[in-house]
């Protein structure tokens, strides 16, 4: 399964290390997430807030992997899902931006949106304070939770492929009008060729009849000349 990447921020490290010299403890309480690309992040990236936030709410719960180990857990309701979810940023309690992590893959708008997001720090219990986190013992959450992400994915995946297909019904329904109104036209022009050759017939006809007529006539008066010329 694709995996995300969390690191720690420039101002995360220095409220980590202050607090391991000093025998306090940093306390992560709420994230953000943004649908904006902040290009690629390093430990120690120098960012001081997300760009173009749309949605802040309280860390959803915490996994204790073991004694260096931990992993948030950042949930967005389908129903508050309104952007793409491109980057999270975990927060202290004093406002500063901890973290910042990439999804495997951008979770797309109207879904539920769920990721976990891991740190690992030297005994990283005596640093940071969990209080007010919900606990969650078993991992099983993360692994329903990464299931869902994946079914999230493959339905918006799904939903983009009904896209391209209405569209392509679209433009075959439109070149299909576009194509019988040409044809239409095409079989009005041979209606029109075929009513005209009708008068050239027609004309021919009448000439030839006038032309026969002539003719006629004309032999007629030439029998009666040779008649008179013979009498």
């Amino acid at each position: 399964m694709a995996e995300g990447k969390t690191v720690i921020t420039l101002n995360g490290l220095k409220a980590l290390t202050e607090a391991s010299s000093i025998g306090k403890q940093v306390k992560p309480v709420y994230f953000k997430v943004s649908d904006a690309d902040i290009g690629e992040i390093y430990p120690g990236i120098d960012i001081k807030d997300l760009p173009s936030v749309w949605y802040q709410a309280n860390i959803s719960g915490y996994i204790s992997v073991n004694d260096s180990t931990v992993q948030f857990i950042l949930d967005i309701p389908e129903e508050e899902a309104t952007r793409y979810g491109k980057v999270f940023g975990l927060y202290l309690e004093d406002g500063t931006l901890f973290a910042v992590a990439v999804p495997p893959y951008p979770f797309p708008p109207l879904m539920r949106q769920r990721f976990k997001v891991q740190f690992v720090w030297e005994q990283i219990e005596s640093v940071m304070n969990f209080e007010d986190i919900p606990f969650y013992e078993f991992d099983q959450d993360v692994v329903h939770l990464d299931a869902v992400s994946t079914i999230t994915l493959a339905l918006f995946d799904v939903q983009e492929h009904l896209v391209v297909l209405d569209q392509f019904k679209a433009d075959y329904y439109r070149f299909k009008d576009a194509t019988s109104q040409k044809l239409l036209n095409h079989e009005e022009r041979i209606s029109l060729n075929e009513q005209k050759l009708s008068d050239h017939e027609l004309a021919i006809l009448d000439m030839s009849a006038s032309f026969g007529n002539l003719i006629l006539e004309n032999s007629l008066e030439i029998g009666l000349l040779k008649q008179y010329i013979g009498g």
